[in-house]
């Protein structure tokens, strides 16, 4: 069976699924957008500055002014630094750590509350570094405590307890956030890789409503496979639509990016993981064992490296079509794979299933405009030709009928034998072969020319429809000369394939000499020579006097 690699993918197709997640990078945002991001953490910054001042006020009004200048400058760095993700942020954060442990130092400690301001860094730097810069700021903090605590001796007893307790809080915000936007990353992050799977599936399932017939939808069907649902890190993407006949699999269509194409096929047993989805109509996931596989399928595995694969059947309509395969080299096949895969066998049987459709509705639209026609033909011209017929039949056939008058009926007869066959072949459910076109014209005409007919046909005979209505007419003509002008009663048709297709007629008439005029003057045989060699073939013509009359047609 031949193969063909999948069609061209249009670029939204493959950079649906080929585009990356996001990745951290330098962006630039709004004023607005930052104030947004950073007002709480501004807020409780102000109301804390704001609350040192409150009577009874700072004891040391030189560390708070210093405070607060530091506090005013991690808001200007915030307003007019517009990078949204900086490189680190430990400098941010050592500016507003050091702003919040003078602060303490003017208002005499951690006793007196502020402290919970060394939690603001903690919390950010969680939302939005990396758990390095968590860890470091921890370290900072308990370091800037440290600081505080031995610059305040009356509260240095409860310094360790303090120490301890507040590093194993701050610990505990930091490890708990960064648990929480680990899990909103990586839901975003499915999010989004569904978003793109539903955005690529979409975008295959519009390209499959173009494909024109099973060839270029299974085609499609691998090419797409192979983009859309093959693992990342496969050192090769290989997919196939397989077809299996009589127990033997066929390579329907077939990609594969480094362009080998396998054109032989192997026994079903060969390939169990295969034989399982087939036998059981659902998608197999699995690794190749060379201890299980048959030899010819081994060379199949030799020649691509494949190890893992995943293989969906395919059934529109409820019928089993193919298999539809994605192989790989050196890693397994992920669920979000398998998922991909399994999707994109929907539809293929969808388009399968609407090709199918669109084939019948187009034959059923194709019968009933025969049927229509058939009914025309019937209703009028048959009948005119039949009323043409019998009324000048008698009058040829009298004793004072002209000639004239008897070809004038000839005619109206072979008028009305053209129209009925065209009636019969419109009004055929289904077109039919050469060998039933044959046995039901030869008996049609033998049945009105009273002729005796044996036939000899062979049935596994297919032939263009041009060939079909020439060697009818063939026939047509052959037997209609031996019943009026060879007084033949019996004709033997023949039809054999050797070397082509011949068709032979031959009866038991009076016969004729070739050389001389026919009775009919010749142009019954020249009408079949033109015939034949329309389509490419050859009469043949043997009579002799008293021996009978062949005809035979030979077409390669």
């Amino acid at each position: 069976m031949s193969t063909q690699n999948g069609a061209d993918l249009g670029d939204g197709t493959l950079k649906a699924a080929r585009r990356p997640a996001d990745t951290r990078s330098v962006q630039i945002i709004s004023l607005r957008d930052r104030l947004i991001r950073w007002l709480p953490f501004a807020a409780v910054a102000v109301v804390g500055q704001v609350s040192a001042a409150w009577p009874p006020g700072p004891t040391d009004m030189g560390a708070f002014w210093v405070s607060t200048a530091l506090l005013v400058l991690s808001a200007c760095i915030v307003v007019f630094r517009r990078v949204a993700v900086p490189r680190t942020w430990l400098i941010r954060v050592g500016i507003y750590v050091t702003s919040v442990t003078f602060l303490l130092i003017a208002t005499g400690g951690v006793s007196s509350g502020l402290g919970a301001l060394l939690l603001i860094p903690v919390v950010g730097v969680a939302l939005y570094g990396r758990r390095w810069e968590s860890a470091i700021v921890v370290g900072v903090i308990v370091v800037a405590l440290l600081g505080v605590s031995l610059a305040t001796p009356h509260v240095a007893a409860a310094t360790a307890r303090r120490l301890l307790l507040f590093g194993a809080i701050a610990t505990m915000f930091s490890v708990a956030i960064h648990s929480l936007r680990d899990l909103l990353i990586k839901s975003n992050e499915r999010t989004g890789r569904l978003l793109r799977q539903e955005e690529a599936i979409n975008a295959a399932a519009r390209q499959l409503t173009l494909a024109v017939d099973p060839q270029a939808i299974m085609a499609l069907g691998a090419h797409l496979a192979a983009h859309i649902a093959s693992p990342p890190g496969s050192e090769v993407r290989r997919a196939s639509y397989l077809l299996i006949e009589d127990g033997v699999v066929q390579i329907g269509a077939q990609f594969d990016e480094s362009g080998m194409n396998v054109e032989k096929g192997w026994p079903l047993h060969e390939h169990p993981l295969l034989d399982e989805a087939v036998r059981t109509g659902r998608p197999v996931v699995g690794s190749f064992d060379n201890l299980e596989v048959g030899p010819t399928f081994r060379a199949v595995l030799d020649d691509t490296g494949i190890t893992h694969g995943v293989w969906v059947p395919v059934y529109p309509d409820g019928k089993f079509h193919g298999v539809l395969g994605i192989a790989t080299r050196g890693v397994t096949v992920p669920t979000e794979c398998v998922d991909r895969c399994v999707a994109l066998g929907h539809l293929l049987e969808l388009a399968l299933s609407n090709w199918a459709a669109h084939q019948r509705l187009e034959q059923q639209a194709t019968a009933e405009e025969r049927r229509r026609i058939a009914r025309e033909l019937h209703d009028g011209l048959a009948h005119e030709l039949a009323f043409i017929a019998s009324k000048t039949r008698r009058p040829a056939e009298g004793i004072n009928g002209s000639p004239d008058l008897r070809q004038l009926a000839d005619a109206a007869d072979r008028a009305l034998d053209e129209a009925r066959r065209a009636i019969t072949v419109l009004s055929a459910a289904q077109p039919q072969s050469l060998a039933c076109a044959v046995a039901q014209e030869a008996e049609d005409l033998g049945e009105r020319l009273d002729l005796v007919v044996h036939l000899e046909l062979s049935d596994d005979i297919e032939i263009a429809g041009d060939v079909t209505e020439n060697l009818l007419r063939i026939l047509r003509e052959a037997m209609t000369n031996a019943a009026k002008h060879g007084a033949s009663s019996q004709v033997t048709v023949m039809l054999q394939r050797e070397d082509g297709i011949r068709l032979v007629v031959e009866d038991d008439g009076c016969g004729f000499d070739p050389d001389a005029a026919s009775p009919s003057g010749g142009f019954g045989l020249l009408s079949m020579k033109e015939r034949a060699e329309s389509v490419g073939g050859l009469l043949s013509l043997n009579s002799a006097p008293s021996h009978g009359t062949r005809v035979e047609v030979a077409v390669p």
